[in-house]
C-alpha cells in the first residue's frame, strides 16, 4: 500500500482571504520543522479563479509572509483524499461534506476548534475595516504556530 503525504486542506468561502493566509503561513511554518505536509486552500464558492484580496495580501506581507496564487473552488477530486479539511465557519464544514465521502467527514473541523479547542467560526474580514482584517490575520497565524507546536510532539498520521 502506496504511503500518501499527509495534506492538509484550509477552506473558507472565496479562498481570497483566509484560507489561503493559513495555508501561506502554515507551509512557512512547517519549513522550519521535521515535519513533512502538504498543505492547500480552496473555497466553497466558485467564482473564478481570482486574486487574492489585497488587503490581506498587504497585511501578509507586513507580518513576513507572501501571499500569492489565485482563488480556486472545492472539488471532490480534491478533497477526497484530503487527511485533514480545516474549515473557519460551520456553514463551510457543511459545505464541504458534499465534497467529501461520507466515511472521511470526521477529516474535517473549524479552524478555533483545532487550533485553540473553541467551537467558534473565525469571521470573515471581506468587505470589513482593516483593523478586522489584522485580527483575523493574526488569529490564523497564531492558530498555525499552536497547530504546528502540537504536531511538532505529536504528529498525526493519514487514516
Amino acid at each position: 500500500m502506496m504511503n500518501h503525504p499527509y495534506h492538509i486542506y484550509f477552506v473558507c468561502t472565496g479562498n481570497a482571504c483566509r484560507s489561503p493566509l493559513a495555508e501561506c503561513i502554515l507551509k512557512k511554518l512547517l519549513e522550519q520543522t521535521d515535519l513533512h505536509m502538504e498543505v492547500s486552500s480552496a473555497g466553497t464558492l466558485n467564482w473564478g479563479s481570482n486574486p487574492r484580496d489585497p488587503i490581506m495580501t498587504d497585511i501578509a506581507g507586513e507580518m513576513g509572509y507572501h501571499l500569492t496564487g489565485r482563488t480556486q473552488p472545492i472539488s471532490y477530486a480534491m478533497l477526497k483524499d484530503a487527511s485533514l479539511i480545516i474549515v473557519f465557519d460551520r456553514i463551510q464544514k457543511d459545505l464541504v461534506t458534499k465534497h467529501v465521502p461520507y466515511a472521511h467527514w470526521d477529516r474535517i473541523t473549524l479552524f478555533n476548534q483545532i487550533a485553540f479547542g473553541k467551537p467558534d467560526n473565525l469571521e470573515d474580514p471581506r468587505l470589513q475595516t482593516v483593523d478586522v482584517y489584522r485580527r483575523v490575520a493574526n488569529t490564523i497565524e497564531q492558530g498555525c504556530k499552536a497547530l504546528v507546536e502540537k504536531w511538532q510532539s505529536n504528529p498525526p498520521e493519514n487514516s
